[in-house]
């Protein structure tokens, strides 16, 4: 250890019974007729007239409420080739109202036909656009393909590699790709070590094995999807029914998930949540909202900017928060002199990667504890001032949590949200923080970094 640095230990996950992925507590937000189609997407509540000013503010709606009424800082919303090369003027207020509130990642849908996409130039077109306008967002996530069933497992593994090969600048840890199938084995993609640093996806639903109806019977069904691949994980998809209805000729009523199993719904919906809670891995319900399915989290009413959404089935809404492992609730603490007032909740985010940052000068420094990225609402909050009493330890300001640490501590990040330690920077204000975390240790690529008034993306080269 050099004289006068100091950072805290980064974790080892190399053999990890727990995943890094619980930064994603999301939702889909689908098309009505499913988002496997050859035309156009449009997003339960938005039309083909809309324009980038109309789709903002659907997407403020619904978004909005996805955080408000359900609790999440994350949504999967899909893209496809029609969509961004004919329609990103306006679709694009939808990812961009997206990456303003939370983390967004765009999944790519195939037509509606059994094959792959129906003009390989007209996909890496897509592709091209979307990574040129968000490729460097910080909350911007890219699923190449979304259950890739039309591929083997060679032909998959070689799609992705192009992939990465083509856009070699987008973060790995920005990039989740698909087991193969229905994204339902991990392990046939995972083992490649040209997909170092890439995240995984899977999904998992009761219809491809309706027989399962105890809760060890789906943890052990999705233990096999994902195999030892936990740590780098995201299940993508995963839900059942919210509302009444029939499968396979027999009716669902309201079913209370909060009671134990006595269906193969009831027993999915328990043994996943809990799944992924105890492996605190990342991930998405399907669907957060889609008009017309029975398996939608909330029901649509309204249009446009009277937009408001309901949960269907409350139970089903506790068990998918159980699902999140990031969540857990913090106490107001009891003796403190601070109010919200002396917190900031609207400073911006410096989102611009730099190669290099100065060290603010300063007396005294707040920072939260690890995933510090969002307020209450999913909204990105930066550090507040120095203005907290210095006689306070802690203070409660939504659902970030603020605590003082050591004036000359910073805390670094990954891209991903995951807490990676801290550095000391008492070698005073006018330090490039650039030079400070290559010193203490840390390898090239991006980072964020917060504490003492900085904000930042930070580039190690």
């Amino acid at each position: 250890m050099k004289a006068g640095i100091v950072f805290a230990s980064i974790f080892s996950f190399a053999v990890s019974s727990f995943a890094v992925t619980s930064q994603f507590r999301g939702v889909n937000w689908a098309d009505k007729r499913d988002n496997f189609v050859s035309d156009v997407l449009v997003l339960s509540g938005m039309s083909l007239s809309d324009n980038y000013e109309s789709a903002s503010v659907v997407a403020e709606r619904v978004i909005g409420q996805f955080q408000e009424v359900l609790g999440t800082n994350s949504v999967r919303v899909p893209v496809n080739e029609p969509t961004v090369l004919t329609h990103l003027a306006a679709y694009s207020g939808v990812l961009d109202v997206a990456l303003k509130r939370g983390r967004l990642l765009m999944a790519y849908w195939g037509p509606a036909q059994p094959s792959g996409p129906k003009n390989m130039d007209d996909w890496w077109k897509m592709w091209a656009r979307l990574v040129e306008k968000y490729g460097e967002h910080p909350n911007a996530y890219f699923e190449i393909f979304n259950e890739p069933h039309m591929y083997s497992k060679d032909e998959l593994r070689n799609l992705y590699a192009t992939w990465l090969e083509k856009f070699p600048n987008v973060s790995r840890d920005h990039i989740l790709l698909d087991g193969s199938g229905l994204a339902w084995n991990v392990p046939d993609i995972a083992d490649d070590p040209r997909f170092e640093g890439c995240l995984f996806a899977v999904h998992e639903y009761t219809f491809w094995n309706m027989s399962i109806t105890t809760e060890d019977g789906w943890k052990n069904s999705f233990k096999g999807k994902v195999g030892k691949y936990i740590d780098r994980t995201v299940c993508t998809e995963w839900g059942g029914a919210m509302g009444p209805g029939e499968k396979n000729g027999v009716h669902y009523d309201f079913m209370d998930y909060n009671q134990p199993p006595n269906n193969y719904f009831t027993a999915y919906i328990r043994g996943m949540s809990d799944q992924l809670h105890d492996w605190e891995m990342g991930s998405f319900y399907w669907p957060g909202l889609r008009d017309g399915d029975w398996y939608s989290m909330t029901k649509r009413v309204g249009e446009g900017a009277d937009i408001k959404l309901e949960v269907v089935n409350q139970s089903g809404l506790d068990r998918m928060q159980r699902a999140w492992a990031d969540t857990v609730a913090i106490e107001q603490p009891k003796d403190t002199s601070v109010t919200d007032s002396a917190l900031s909740d609207t400073a911006a985010v410096d989102t611009s990667a730099k190669d290099s940052a100065t060290v603010p000068s300063t007396d005294s420094l707040v920072v939260a504890t690890p995933d510090i990225a969002t307020d209450s609402a999913g909204k990105s909050v930066a550090s507040p001032d120095s203005s907290m009493a210095a006689d306070s330890s802690a203070a409660l300001h939504g659902n970030v949590r603020w605590q003082r640490v050591s004036p000359e501590a910073l805390q670094v990040f990954s891209m991903t949200g995951r807490f990676l330690g801290r550095v000391d920077s008492r070698i005073g204000a006018g330090a490039d923080i650039s030079a400070l975390l290559k010193n203490a240790g840390y390898a090239g690529g991006v980072y964020l970094v917060r504490g003492g008034g900085l904000n930042a993306q930070i580039r190690v080269k």
